[in-house]
């Protein structure tokens, strides 16, 4: 009859919807998980709900997704992407929302190791720099006018040549147009150095790019360049 073949459609379409979100959910990593609300045959492989997590509901009755802080920007805009593709926007704008977030938290972290590199440059401490560097094969270093430095061994090296001439208190850079950007584990930051030392001026072009190891930004890459020197102009008009 026209109601049992109306209710054989609806099952269909409804097994398609739940392995469409299946699909989904198994693109993801394993820290997105949910409950089902499909029973029997028809449930879903999805990892046990815990209270701490924040649920968000698919339309369509297809599946509890929930996602955590331990979810990386990749897995939310895999969900974001699902979220419009079932037109549902109240989830995608909560998504939206999640991503922002946890790219202004990747910037902040960023910025303070930053500050930290810079911190121990003008401590002159060579275990102050060591302790904000990473580890590993890619580490390199190009200072102002010097070739490519590869290695943590070689970098650390270079820094113990440079900040043997360093001396505390008396040697300062600024930071001016800084511009960073971020994701989970990886990140860079330009910037140019406004370098103050005794009778000595300069500015240079930097760029520093961070890294998350063990769950701390550490620094893998400097380079510095001259940058081109502002000419001010003087109170009577002139340069």
């Amino acid at each position: 009859s026209s109601s049992t073949t109306v209710s054989a459609e609806t099952t269909t379409i409804s097994s398609n919807l739940h392995a469409r979100g299946a699909q989904m959910l198994a693109r993801s990593r394993p820290t997105l998980v949910g409950q089902c609300q499909f029973s029997g045959a028809n449930k879903c492989r999805a990892l046990p709900w815990t209270p701490s997590r924040r649920v968000a509901q698919f339309r369509h009755g297809v599946c509890k997704a929930v996602w955590d802080d331990s979810m990386t920007l990749f897995d939310l805009k895999m969900q974001l992407e699902a979220a419009l593709k079932l037109e549902d926007y109240s989830l995608a704008a909560k998504l939206r929302d999640a991503i922002q977030q946890k790219q202004v938290d990747s910037k902040l972290q960023v910025e303070d190791a930053n500050m930290r590199f810079y911190k121990a440059f003008m401590s002159g401490n060579v275990q102050e720099m060591e302790a904000v560097w990473g580890h590993g094969d890619h580490i390199q270093c190009i200072h102002p006018a010097s070739n490519c430095i590869a290695g943590r061994e070689a970098v650390m090296e270079s820094w113990k040549a440079i900040m043997r001439n360093i001396r505390p208190r008396t040697f300062k850079v600024e930071l001016e147009d800084v511009r960073i950007y971020a994701t989970d584990n990886n990140g860079f930051l330009t910037c140019t150095e406004v370098i103050n030392a005794d009778d000595s001026q300069g500015r240079i072009a930097a760029t520093n790019i961070f890294e998350k190891q063990n769950g701390r930004w550490v620094i893998v890459h400097h380079q510095g360049g001259p940058a081109p020197q502002i000419l001010r102009r003087s109170p009577g008009g002139g340069l």
